[in-house]
């Protein structure tokens, strides 16, 4: 395992439930979501070889069905921009 993922129950900032809910608040914003979609962020280690150490993978679950995309970046570290073009929405 990567030594820059803090163990489990180790204080981290990025564990900060804030940067997930506006994370979910842009993809909702962004993809024009109906309330009964479900917006799912999970960040996840990496132990494959020539992999980002830490990933952040945003999943919707809405009438066309599940739909994922990966962030090579820590939770922490996405921003709405980020969200914006990775989702394939102009900026503005």
């Amino acid at each position: 395992m990567h030594r820059f993922i803090p163990e489990s129950g180790a204080t981290d900032r990025s564990l900060n439930p804030e940067y997930t809910a506006a994370i979910k608040r842009w993809t909702r914003e962004t993809l024009a979501l109906a309330d009964e979609a479900v917006v799912s962020v999970m960040e996840s280690p990496c132990r494959d070889e020539g992999c980002p150490l830490v990933e952040t993978v945003i999943a919707v679950f809405d009438e066309h069905g599940t739909r994922t995309w990966k962030l090579t970046r820590p939770r922490a570290a996405v921003t709405k921009t980020m969200i914006r073009q990775t989702l394939g929405a102009p900026n503005g």
